[in-house]
């Protein structure tokens, strides 16, 4: 798929297996408008807010994409391992769904099928919510 037909972007973080009331997964989607990001602790919404992004920022993250090498990657088992967080980078034409890969971090290791610099382009999502850690308290 072409740069210019990728309409939307989704990174989400699943945490940790810990009790509810410390527990915070988010979804961050971006379009070429907007980035919206919703926080839930195993299912129940804690926040949503969503905050206007230029068609140019949408371009960049999509550029973040290629520079941070996101692509399926064949990585370790995870030998039974319980208890990690989880990345999964996915993106579409608006239409329909044309990537998606996940990333296990357990017990110092890393499996699933999601490859490349995850933690450049978390970052780069990331910047499109200022206030993420405030949505995560």
């Amino acid at each position: 798929m072409t740069e210019e037909a990728i309409r939307e972007i989704t990174y989400a973080f699943g945490d940790a297996s810990v009790p509810p009331q410390y527990h915070r997964s988010y979804t961050i989607t971006v379009t070429p408008n907007a980035a919206a990001v919703v926080v839930d602790s195993y299912g129940d919404v804690l926040a949503e807010k969503t905050y206007q992004i230029t068609p140019d920022r949408f371009r960049e993250i999509v550029a973040s994409l290629k520079r941070s090498g996101i692509e399926h990657a064949a990585l370790e088992d995870d030998d039974g391992c319980t208890g990690g967080t989880t990345e999964t980078v996915s993106f579409s034409s608006g239409e329909k769904e044309v990537f998606s890969a996940t990333v296990y971090h357990c017990g110092g290791r890393d499996s699933g099928n999601l490859g490349g610099d995850v933690k450049s382009f978390a970052d780069d999502v990331r910047e499109l919510t200022p206030d993420l850690a405030e949505l995560l308290k």
